[in-house]
This record gives structure tokens, sequence and C-alpha cells, in this order.
């Protein structure tokens, strides 16, 4: 199972004053997290991940709980960051990012 994790940047809200949290997302997870850094609503990332438009908000509120219950805003800005400044600890190739999928198959994003 492939799962992204990083490092939460100092500024971003967290309820520790300590080091910044490291967060482990699931292969679904992840893929969504890496697409919402486009903009991209639920329905578009449904569409685009292959998953039912409940499963997308199912992952959106998954990950915005993992990062202390942060807006959607702040997780889109997040991830773009994650994207652009190579903060995501998971070894991908520099063009795409991809994360697998329901049906086994993958949705590269591109940088």
């Amino acid at each position: 199972m492939r799962s992204v994790s990083f490092s939460v940047p100092s500024w971003f809200p967290s309820h520790a004053p300590q080091a910044p949290p490291r967060v482990h997302l699931t292969d679904q997870e992840s893929a969504v997290f890496l697409w919402l850094a486009t903009g991209a609503s639920n329905a578009e990332l449904a569409a685009t991940l292959q998953l039912s438009v409940s499963t997308v908000k199912f992952h959106v509120l998954n990950i915005r709980n993992k990062l202390g219950g942060v807006s959607r805003l702040q997780v889109c800005l997040l991830a773009a960051l994650a994207r652009e400044g190579g903060r995501l600890d998971d070894d991908v190739p520099d063009d795409t990012v991809s994360g697998d999928v329901s049906d086994g198959g993958a949705a590269a994003v591109p940088r």
C-alpha cells in the first residue's frame, strides 16, 4: 500500500505548539490531496479519480481531520506547497504524482 507522508509547515495551524506533525495519508487520500492543489471541485475529483462524490467528500474530511480540522482552502494551499516545494516524502517522478484509485489504476496529477 502506497501512502504519502509529509511535514506540515510550522506556520500552518496546529494544536501542538511543538514541531510540525507528520501526516500520513492513505493511497486514495493522497490522490485526493494532490488533486486538491489544482482547485478541482469534489465532482471533478470524483470523475478524475473514478470515485463517487461521497467517497471524495469522505477523503477530504479525513484529510482535514488529520491536519487538525483546517479548512478546505488551507488543505488546497498545503497541497500546492507540498507539490511545488517538494515537501512530500514520497519517491515520485518529477512530472507527475500518482495515487492508487479504487479500480487499481492510478491518476496522474500534472505538476
